[in-house]
């Protein structure tokens, strides 16, 4: 009686208890679920990588974008002093009576045209 009052020799008491078995190696549901899971696993962190990369690369980008187009603007501000200075009256009259020998007409040089 001291057996049947611990339960170590009673009969049927796995069969009462959750066990595992081991799966068989012609059951391939499992190892195709599981591949099939991985697979999507592996698929969506690469696609996640990929998008990291491509907003790193655009963040590049821009900054290199920003780079040029401050350089350009710092260009053409330059170009502008350049092109003021150029067309100032008091540079062009002094090229044209210094290096071009011209000077302003007298009084019968000048035709009026009506």
């Amino acid at each position: 009686m001291a057996h049947a009052a611990t339960g170590s020799h009673a009969p049927g008491v796995l069969g009462r208890q959750d066990v595992k078995t081991r799966r068989s190696i012609r059951n391939t549901d499992f190892l195709l679920i599981t591949l099939v899971a991985s697979f999507l696993l592996v698929a969506a962190t690469c696609v996640y990588l990929w998008c990291r990369l491509m907003v790193v690369h655009i963040g590049y980008e821009i900054t290199k974008g920003t780079q040029v187009a401050t350089r350009l603007e710092e260009t053409n501000r330059r170009l502008r002093l350049e092109m003021t200075r150029l067309k100032s009256p008091e540079r062009i009259e002094r090229i044209a009576s210094g290096e071009l020998g011209l000077a302003y007409p007298s009084g019968e040089q000048i035709i009026r045209v009506r």
